[in-house]
């Protein structure tokens, strides 16, 4: 068993960093290998990494001004109860964007307090640093930092299997961007990884979080079908990896999607390759390709029969990536193909097939 974990991660380093994405994409999506040698952390395809971030140097040293400190003042980590610069604490262990609601009552803005509605709106469109700015702090430093939120790990799903790299790991990540009040600002943790750490330099603080139910059948000629769109399918490249390894015979089928075939197909030569050697039966869903929008769950609609005939010889059905829409829209073309094509009662059999395990989700 490691001993590294959220309290103590190992320093990881970036060996490998490239664009999987092509000119003329609407993103960037990066391919990073982390090298672990040393870290005894011995993972399972299907697993995922926790990376622990870096804020910017330019939020931090804002924060330091607002806060009319140097940085270089020592406190103790309220959660960890280790000793450390200010500086270090701000970018390494506080989130920069969330004001806590006790901050708000040093600000001692009455209206805030109040108005529950308009303390949310203030929240969410302001940041420590905007807090500060406003509330110049008068309460001790050691008491102030007690009431910063944590900044928290991300966790990304490892696209590799031991079998082939055991001391690294590959991650699929995209960075995006997003507006907070006034500000635009980047993903904190795929901005991190694919633009801001140093290839071979930085230490990228990490530890293992291994899955309890998203992995692949015991007996390697189970079939399994594979739902992964966009950063999903980084767990899918894992499961191909390790059964080319534990040569299964298994049928493997993988449902891919994305925005634009010419740009966005991650892992385009390996997942061609298996297809043409009849490794992996491929469905692909390319969005913007079309005047009519077309995604994952429509190709599943349009092979219904052959799913259902998958489903009645035991396969396994693996859904990863966006919760919000694209599982709950799979899920729902699934329960269609069940009853129009098995003439079973979706809930029964959906609620079987997750007690047998058959249905595993790895959704965010």
């Amino acid at each position: 068993m490691t001993k590294y974990n959220k309290e103590s991660p190992f320093p990881a380093k970036i060996t490998e960093r490239f664009l999987l994405s092509k000119k003329g994409s609407t993103k960037k999506t990066y391919h990073i290998t982390l090298d672990l040698t040393g870290s005894h952390i011995h993972y399972r395809a299907g697993d995922a990494i926790a990376i622990l971030p870096e804020n910017s140097p330019e939020d931090v040293f804002a924060l330091l001004k607002a806060l009319n400190q140097s940085g270089n003042e020592i406190i103790v980590d309220p959660r960890s109860g280790g000793e450390m610069t200010l500086e270090y604490f701000l970018k390494a262990k506080t989130n920069l964007i969330r004001i806590p609601t006790p901050l708000l009552k040093q600000g001692g803005d009455s209206h805030l307090l109040e108005d529950k509605e308009l303390r949310h709106e203030f929240i969410e469109n302001h940041d420590l640093i905007d807090f500060f700015e406003m509330h110049p702090p008068t309460l001790p430093l050691q008491e102030l930092i007690s009431y910063f939120a944590p900044l928290l790990p991300r966790f990304y799903s490892i696209a590799s299997s031991p079998l082939v790299s055991p001391n690294k790991v590959d991650l699929l990540v995209a960075t995006f961007s997003y507006k907070h009040g006034t500000k635009k600002r980047q993903g904190l943790g795929s901005d991190y990884l694919c633009e801001t750490a140093s290839m071979h330099i930085a230490p990228i603080h990490s530890y293992l979080h291994p899955t309890s139910h998203f992995l692949l059948p015991d007996d390697p000629q189970t079939p399994i079908i594979m739902i992964g769109p966009g950063t999903g399918v980084a767990p899918y490249r894992a499961f191909l990896q390790e059964r080319e390894m534990q040569k299964a015979t298994g049928k493997n089928w993988l449902f891919f999607g994305e925005r634009n075939q010419s740009y966005d197909y991650y892992y385009e030569a390996y997942l061609e390759a298996l297809k043409k050697r009849g490794f992996l039966t491929l469905d692909l869903a390319f969005s913007r390709d079309q005047q009519e929008k077309i995604y994952v769950q429509d190709r599943l609609l349009e092979k219904g029969a052959k799913i259902w005939e998958a489903l009645s010889s035991g396969a396994h059905f693996y859904v990863c990536g966006d919760a919000r829409h694209m599982a709950k829209d799979v899920l729902a073309a699934l329960s269609s193909i069940i009853e129009d094509h098995g003439k079973e009662d979706s809930k029964t059999y959906l609620k079987t097939l997750r007690t047998e395990r058959r249905l595993l989700l790895d959704v965010y």
